[in-house]
């Protein structure tokens, strides 16, 4: 069963030029449903601080920062802070990435993940997934 949907920012929840609206709505859609949505990501401290106050990261929980962590993705010790976070199993967790070797490195890690190419693919998957794993259907 997924428990959880951990998201990386870039390319994912925002981009190339503009939030992603769908993801994000699906993201508040998880949630509604009782999963946990977050947000795990490389980012710079200026950025990240410019994201937080423009509430790019609210409703998200946990929100994973590789600035803070002091390590980045696809470092094996990241995905495990994502884990004791997230406070579920790894086999719980839905990872969405943008990167094949963040994603590798996930799978490592016992997360299931997708590999994002585009936010109509990344939403498909998702609902695909948990329709599959958790018998839910969105």
């Amino acid at each position: 069963m997924i428990k959880a949907v951990l998201f990386d920012y870039g390319r994912v929840l925002y981009g190339p030029v503009i939030p992603n609206r769908k993801v994000r709505k699906l993201a508040k859609d998880l949630r509604k449903n009782g999963l946990k949505t977050g947000i795990f990501s490389n980012v710079f401290p200026f950025a990240a601080w410019v994201l937080k106050l423009s509430g790019e990261y609210h409703g998200f929980d946990p929100v994973i920062l590789s600035y803070k962590e002091k390590i980045s993705k696809p470092d094996p010790r990241i995905y495990q802070i994502a884990v004791q976070r997230t406070g579920v199993k790894p086999q719980e967790i839905l990872f969405v990435d943008n990167m094949e070797e963040n994603i590798l490195t996930a799978e490592k890690a016992g997360m299931r993940t997708i590999l994002a190419r585009n936010s109509e693919q990344v939403i498909t998957d998702i609902k695909q997934i948990l329709l599959t794993v958790n018998n839910l259907r969105l």
